[in-house]
């Protein structure tokens, strides 16, 4: 394990070799493309496959389809404890390389210190974190009071039916015994390089991902035609995007928000203290009032993605159009009962809505076992910071597993500013090559007690 370097000692190269091993495992990991669609995830299961078998630990891939692949290993322990889940998915958003500063598959560096990649946030850095503490159990010995399982899966980027969801199907024995799990999720607030925040998420909203479509009888379009699947399309999507839905605080949101009061200025901090009674007071004045990703929080929201049709030509009307629509829904919304709302927003009967996916936001996970843990080892390695539960905006394997019981809880365990963060599913995504040590060192650490059900001999910090 490479030891904890403070920021700006790592020399920047781009040859292999000038850092410490966990970086160039990851730099290696970065460059096998697994673009989903179209995924080809059997490309980094067998590079995790090599690294895990090089230490003596046996491996499993399964692929549901060819080349889209799944990989398991599994340290036993004692059973003292339920069994621990380490999870991330190989595939990544695509990323066409124009506006990258460089190529998105090259693992490169910019300026002293700054490794871009897509993948290096999610989730490719966090499962090499992952992989070396994993590998730190297997290295040290120790009796494990718990089975650590380590977890690489295909397709999440894509609503994961060949990932989690074939693993359920078809492999439901790699997930025997396990209790608790740590997969992708939550968020960092790093200010002047000073982690101020860490969000440990442990519910997610639901989706409903939807899919609108029209025919008609197409024809010259100098003759206007109102009627038409592509005008109906056209309304239908207007009507989804003015949906707003009722401003609510949910559970674990009024929690957040009052954690989050603890790192921000006195005025702000008194309305989030206060957010909840606001709701129900003035809830369109609070709609107004919040930041855009607390606004996402306190609503079911709409999200028109593409439009297309059959028509080759702009002089043509087409015979069918199509759009796809996400909406992002808060726990305590039914799938059900917004679906019913969309059609009667669209109203009107001539477009058919088909349900691409529906995901209820399951029941929260306890702030106990493992979220007592990874607070812990935060706040130590990083004092002063407020570590707290979050409720997650996007959509992971995280809720599927709820949905089967299981604890699960969301961590970005770097420390990540807000430029950075912005490079997620966007150009450059990108993370400090020193922050990224120091966070496999915090997954060491975290893993490390949660395995052995023993605390550090020393405590390193920042």
């Amino acid at each position: 394990m490479a030891t904890l370097l403070a920021a700006g000692a790592l020399r920047a190269a781009d040859t292999d070799g000038a850092w410490p091993a966990s970086v160039e495992r990851l730099r290696s990991y970065l460059r096998l493309d697994t673009s989903n669609p179209p995924g080809n995830e059997l490309r980094g299961a067998l590079f995790l496959k090599e690294l895990l078998e090089r230490e003596g630990i046996e491996t499993e891939i399964f692929e549901p389809e060819p080349g889209r692949a799944n990989l398991y290993a599994r340290l036993r322990g004692s059973g003292k404890q339920p069994g621990l889940l380490l999870h991330h998915h190989i595939d990544v958003v695509p990323a066409p390389p124009a506006g990258w500063q460089k190529p998105p598959f090259a693992a490169g560096f910019v300026g002293e210190n700054v490794l871009v990649g897509r993948g290096t946030l999610d989730t490719k850095g966090l499962g090499m974190a992952q992989l070396e503490a994993f590998l730190d159990l297997k290295r040290r010995g120790r009796p494990l009071v718990r089975d650590v399982v380590y977890l690489a899966t295909a397709d999440e980027e894509t609503g994961g039916r060949l990932g989690v969801g074939a693993i359920l199907a078809k492999r439901a024995g790699w997930l025997a015994g396990i209790g608790e799990a740590m997969g992708e999720g939550g968020d960092v607030e790093t200010i002047v390089d000073q982690a101020r925040w860490f969000g440990i998420e442990v519910q997610q909203k639901g989706a409903l991902w939807l899919r609108l479509e029209a025919g008609g009888a197409g024809g010259h379009s100098a003759s206007a035609d109102a009627s038409g699947p592509a005008a109906r399309i056209a309304r239908a999507v207007a009507r989804l995007a003015a949906m707003e839905g009722p401003v609510r605080v949910e559970p674990v949101l009024e929690r957040q928000l009052r954690a989050l009061a603890l790192v921000r200025p006195a005025p702000e901090a008194a309305f989030l203290r206060q957010l909840a009674t606001e709701v129900a007071r003035d809830p369109e004045g609070v709609r107004r009032r919040v930041a855009p990703w607390q606004r996402l929080l306190l609503s079911d929201t709409v999200s028109v993605t593409r439009f297309g049709t059959d028509s080759p030509a702009v002089n043509a009307h087409p015979r069918t159009a199509w759009a796809e629509v996400d909406a992002r829904l808060l726990p305590s919304t039914s799938p059900d009962d917004f679906l019913a709302a969309v059609v009667e927003a669209i109203a009107d009967p001539k477009v058919t809505v088909r349900v691409l996916l529906s995901a209820k936001g399951e029941p929260e996970s306890p702030e106990t076992g493992l979220f007592s843990i990874a607070r812990r080892v935060l706040r130590r390695r990083f004092p002063g910071a407020v570590v707290a539960p979050v409720l997650g905006p996007g959509l992971s394997e995280n809720r599927v597993l709820r949905g089967r019981g299981i604890r699960a809880y969301g961590m970005l365990p770097f420390r990540v500013n807000y430029y950075d963060a912005a490079g997620i599913h966007g150009r450059n995504e990108r993370m400090r090559a020193d922050w990224f040590v120091e966070g496999v060192e915090t997954v060491v650490q975290l893993v490390r007690e949660a395995a052995t059900g023993q605390g550090p001999a020393e405590s390193p910090r920042r």
